[in-house]
C-alpha cells in the first residue's frame, strides 16, 4: 500500500518503520516542470548561455553555444532566440507579364512596360533586352530605338524598375514637318537611346539611338547617336546595337540622305538605311527608278522571348510627287507615306520600338514605344523558407549512468498549428546521440506565449551505458504554412 502520510500508530519507540517509508511515494514532476521553466526565465532575463544544473542542462537558446551544428541539420537561430528549420525554397521573380517557353530547360519571361518592377527575390543570372522608343517620322522615316542586350547578367536580390521609352511623334506642317526623337529605355543601369527623328523637307534627319532619315531636297542622313563604345567595354557579354556601332561613328546607324525627289528611311538597329541617290534617276520624270521614299533600316532579330522577333526597325521614307512611300524596317517600322498628293507616315509599333513612317506634306508616323524584357531559367531564384529541422544539443556528462530522462521545452507557431509528437518530436540519448529514445511529449498548457510540452521519467535504461547526455528536436511537415518554432529545452536525468 502506498501512503501519502505517516500515522502516529506507524512511529514505535520514535521510529518510523523503514517499509512505510520505503512504500510512500511522491509526484515530482509537476516541481520538475516548473525548475525547468523557471530556468528558462532566468536565462532569457539574464541573457545566459546554455547552464548546467544538477543533473539537469538548460538552453533558452539565448546564443548557440549549446547546439551541436555539426550533427543538427537546417537548424537556423532567429535573432529572438529561437530555433526553427530553413532549407533552399527554388523560386522565380515577380513583375510585368510572365510567359514561359521551353528549349532544353523550361524559361520564364517578363515583359515591363514603363515604371514595371522586376523584383528578383535572392542573387540570380538573367538575360535581358532593352529597346529604345522610335523616332517620330518627319518627311523622312524616324531612327529606329537603340536595342542593348545582355545575357548570363548577375543581379542581386533587389527591386528593378524599368523605364520604358514612348516613341516620338510629329511637329510643324506642310514642309516643317519634322520628327521628334522617342524617349530612353533604361534596365538595371543600362540605357537603349530613343531612335532619332525624321528630317523635314530638305532637312536632315535627328540624331538619336539610330539616325532618323533625311527629307527631300539632298538633305543628309543623321548619324545615329547613343553611348560610345566604351559605355559597355567593361560589361561581359552586354552589346549595343545601333549604339555601339563603331562602323558609324562609334554611335547608331546613320539614316538614309534624302534625294531631289523622295525622303529616306530611318536607320534600324540591323543596319543603315539604304540612300537613293538623285544621281540614279534617269530623267526628270522616271519616277519609278530609284525615286520616292525610302525603305526603314533593318531591324534586329532576337529570341530572348523564345521565338524569334525583330526589333528596331526604321521608319519608311516618305514618297516624292506622285511615287511610293518606303516601306518600314523589319522590327515595327512605320510605312512611309503612300497615297495622294498629300499623305501621313504609319506609326512604329509599340513593344519593339520601329521608327515612325515618313509623310509627305502631313506629319509622319509615330515611333513604337520600346520595351524591357527579362528572362532566366525557372526556378533558379532560391529562397530559404520553413523547412524540417533535427536540432541536436552538445553533450552534458552525467555524474552516472542515467536509467531515466525527462525533457521539458517550449515551442510556439511561427505559421499553422504543430500537432504534438507528429509535427514536432523529442528524443533523449545516454551514449553521446549513438542511441535516442523518443519521449511521448504532454502538452502543459501555455506560459509568456509559449506551449510547454513535458516528459518524464523516460526510460532509456535498454540504451548502451554511458553518461553523455543529449536530447534531440525534431520538426516534420514543415512548409510556408507551418512553422515551428522551439523556444528553450531543458534535459534531466536520473
Amino acid at each position: 500500500m502506498t501512503r501519502t502520510t505517516i500515522r502516529s500508530e506507524d512511529i514505535t519507540a520514535g521510529q518510523v518503520k523503514a517499509a512505510d517509508l520505503a512504500s510512500d511515494a511522491v509526484d515530482t514532476t509537476g516541481i520538475q516542470t516548473d525548475i525547468a521553466i523557471l530556468g528558462f526565465k532566468v536565462a532569457a532575463n539574464g541573457s545566459l548561455s546554455k547552464y548546467n544544473l544538477a543533473d539537469q542542462t538548460i538552453d533558452a537558446f539565448e546564443d548557440a553555444t549549446g547546439i551541436d551544428t555539426s550533427a543538427s541539420i537546417n537548424e537556423a537561430r532567429n535573432a529572438s532566440d529561437y530555433y526553427s528549420g530553413e532549407v533552399s525554397v527554388a523560386g522565380n521573380a515577380t513583375g510585368g507579364t510572365i510567359t514561359t517557353y521551353t528549349s532544353g530547360s523550361t524559361y520564364k519571361v517578363h515583359t515591363l512596360t514603363n515604371g514595371q518592377d522586376f523584383v528578383a527575390p535572392s542573387s540570380g543570372t538573367v538575360d535581358f533586352l532593352i529597346v529604345g522608343g522610335g523616332g517620330g517620322g518627319g518627311w523622312g522615316g524616324g531612327g529606329a530605338g537603340g536595342v542593348v542586350y545582355g545575357t548570363s547578367q548577375s543581379i542581386t536580390a533587389a527591386t528593378y524598375t524599368a523605364v520604358v521609352g514612348s516613341g516620338g511623334g510629329s511637329s510643324g506642317s506642310s514642309t516643317s514637318c519634322t520628327g521628334i526623337v522617342g524617349d530612353d529605355s533604361t534596365f538595371n543601369s543600362f540605357t537603349a537611346k530613343g531612335g532619332g527623328a525624321g528630317g523635314a523637307y530638305a532637312v536632315t534627319g535627328g540624331i538619336g539611338g539610330n539616325g532618323g532619315g533625311g527629307g527631300m531636297g539632298n538633305p543628309t542622313g543623321a548619324l545615329g547617336g547613343g553611348e560610345n563604345q566604351d559605355a559597355y567595354s567593361g560589361t561581359t557579354n552586354v552589346t549595343g546595337y545601333g549604339e555601339v556601332n563603331t562602323t558609324y561613328g562609334g554611335g547608331g546607324y546613320n539614316g538614309g540622305n534624302g534625294n531631289d525627289n523622295g525622303s529616306q528611311g530611318g536607320a534600324g538597329a540591323g543596319g543603315q538605311a539604304a540612300w537613293v541617290p538623285a544621281a540614279n534617276r534617269t530623267s526628270d520624270y522616271d519616277w519609278d527608278t530609284y525615286a520616292g521614299g525610302g525603305p526603314g533600316g533593318p531591324g534586329l532579330s532576337n529570341s530572348i522571348t523564345g521565338s524569334a522577333v525583330f526589333y528596331a526597325g526604321g521608319g519608311g521614307g516618305s514618297m516624292g510627287d506622285y511615287t511610293t512611300g518606303g516601306a518600314g524596317g523589319s522590327g515595327g517600322g512605320g510605312q512611309g507615306a503612300v497615297g495622294g498628293y498629300t499623305s501621313a507616315g504609319g506609326d512604329g509599333t509599340d513593344g519593339l520600338g520601329g521608327g515612325g513612317g515618313g509623310g509627305f506634306y502631313e506629319p509622319g508616323g509615330t515611333g513604337g514605344n520600346g520595351t524591357v524584357i527579362v528572362s532566366y531559367v525557372e526556378d533558379s531564384f532560391s529562397t530559404l523558407g520553413p523547412g524540417n529541422l533535427t536540432l541536436i544539443s552538445n553533450a552534458t556528462t552525467a555524474e552516472a549512468a542515467p536509467t531515466k530522462g525527462d525533457i521539458v521545452m517550449a515551442y510556439t507557431n511561427g505559421a499553422g498549428t504543430a500537432t504534438v509528437n507528429t509535427d514536432i518530436k523529442g528524443w533523449i540519448s545516454r551514449d553521446n546521440g549513438t542511441t535516442y529514445t523518443q519521449a511521448t511529449l504532454t502538452d502543459d498548457g501555455d506560459t509568456g506565449g509559449h506551449t510547454i510540452l513535458t516528459a518524464h521519467d523516460l526510460d532509456i535504461s535498454s540504451q548502451p551505458s554511458g553518461t553523455s547526455m543529449r536530447y534531440k528536436i525534431t520538426t516534420h511537415n514543415q512548409s510556408a504554412s507551418k512553422e515551428t518554432r522551439i523556444q528553450a529545452v531543458s534535459l534531466g536525468w536520473s
